[in-house]
């Protein structure tokens, strides 16, 4: 089972995150969402937060944010997330954050990748990646996808997690 879990949502305002002690810290964000189903959520956005192709979020953007599930979180309401990945998709885009196996399908047997030409596979930091996908924590963006057991999918774009 996966270890991230997505919301996605309208950013509805952008405020800077009260650090520990009452102060303020520059560094970090907090994003209000509104989802398609009119929930509220906080997500905060710290330094190590990682933001496909470093895009800046504006309020009225539609994201999606993963969190890590095992991560402790507050009791509180609108609930506040940790966010782990946040991007802006595209229109008909699709994200996940999983990791896969030998076969290229992911942690919950739901989805398969089938690599294309057209497939582009990079770093979290840009750099291209020729290894295996095997094992690594992945951020997959595709589209359309078959009606089979699992999905399958060639991704626009697959970024690795490489773990030291």
């Amino acid at each position: 089972m996966s270890h991230y879990s997505p919301l996605e949502g309208v950013v509805t305002s952008i405020a800077t995150y009260p650090a520990s002690g009452g102060s303020i810290s520059p560094c970090s964000l907090t994003l209000t969402l509104r989802s398609y189903y009119g929930d509220i959520y906080t997500v905060i956005l710290h330094p190590s937060t990682y933001v496909l192709n470093q895009s800046p979020i504006r309020q009225g953007d539609t994201v999606i944010a993963f969190y890590d599930t095992e991560a402790p979180m507050p009791l509180i309401y609108p609930p506040q997330y940790q966010a782990a990945v946040v991007l802006e998709p595209a229109y008909g885009q699709y994200a996940m954050l999983d990791t896969f196996d030998q076969n290229l399908q992911n942690s919950e047997g739901t989805l398969r990748l089938n690599l294309g030409n057209r497939t582009d596979i990079r770093t979290q930091n840009g750099q291209m990646y020729q290894g295996v996908l095997a094992g690594h924590l992945l951020l997959v963006l595709y589209g359309k996808t078959t009606r089979s057991i699992p999905a399958q999918t060639t991704p626009d774009e697959i970024i690795v997690f490489c773990r030291i």
